[in-house]
């Protein structure tokens, strides 16, 4: 059964999960191609902010950069709204056409966490590529955080995808178990896209000089969580792509 990320409880849930992941591996490398702290990256669109953890982390790291936090869910936003209000921060919600309130060609830079993964069908996420791309101002990047197909069933503590030795095509429903702090890991069921395929979803928005990021953790790594990823030295957990308008 899908997971439906309105519920009150969903929404909560996922607030209390704990990016360290994110934090140690992601967010510098998806802020560097951005460009965030430059004159040439002054508003950002966070497409599925969720909670806007990601949001946040960035108008307090970079000054006299405004992000616009979009994401479908009520219940996400509500906690974003009550636990991250910020002078540098518009939330609005995204309709169901994915349609932004956003003029075309107006933010330097764009990002979406974990937002493919949710969704099941392949035309909608081809309408939120498309949506980010009216919105960046031409030159403008995006950088999109997925969880790495290829990591499919591997056991890492803080989030674990899928069934080892299950093959999986687009678009297959896969279960995903979060890591929550005091509590029992939270199940959702994600959905499984190949690399190829969400290159394919930006070439086909018009989007450039693509790339796929697939860091893992330096091995004198020794910041927060450092005890708990001691698999992600070796296996990425992640994909970061980039593209350029």
């Amino acid at each position: 059964m899908p997971t439906d990320w309105n519920l009150p409880d969903v929404a909560q849930s996922y607030e209390d999960y704990e990016p360290i992941r994110e934090r140690a591996l992601a967010y510098p490398l998806m802020f560097e191609a951005l460009g965030l702290g430059s004159p040439n990256c002054r508003t950002v669109l966070d497409y599925g902010c969720g909670t806007g953890k990601v949001a946040e982390r960035i108008v307090r790291a970079y000054d006299g950069v405004s992000v616009t936090a979009a994401d479908p869910s009520a219940g996400m936003l509500g906690i974003a709204r009550n636990k991250r209000p910020h002078p540098k921060i518009t939330y609005q919600q995204i309709g169901e056409d994915q349609r932004l309130d956003v003029a075309s060609n107006s933010v330097d830079g764009a990002l979406s966490c974990f937002i493919f993964v949710c969704i099941s069908e392949a035309e909608r996420i081809r309408r939120i590529v498309g949506e980010v791309y009216r919105a960046l101002r031409p030159g403008g990047t995006y950088a999109m955080l997925e969880l790495d197909p290829a990591s499919i069933g591997i056991p890492f503590s803080i989030v674990q995808m899928g069934e080892k030795g299950r093959t999986y095509g687009a678009g297959d429903p896969v279960e995903v178990r979060l890591a929550v702090p005091g509590a029992e890991p939270m199940v959702v069921v994600d959905y499984y896209w190949p690399k190829d395929v969400h290159v394919g979803f930006l070439e086909d928005a018009g989007f450039g000089a693509i790339r796929a990021h697939t860091p893992t953790l330096p091995v004198g790594y020794d910041g927060p969580g450092a005890d708990r990823m001691a698999v992600e030295r070796s296996h990425p957990p992640y994909v970061i792509y980039t593209a350029r308008k």
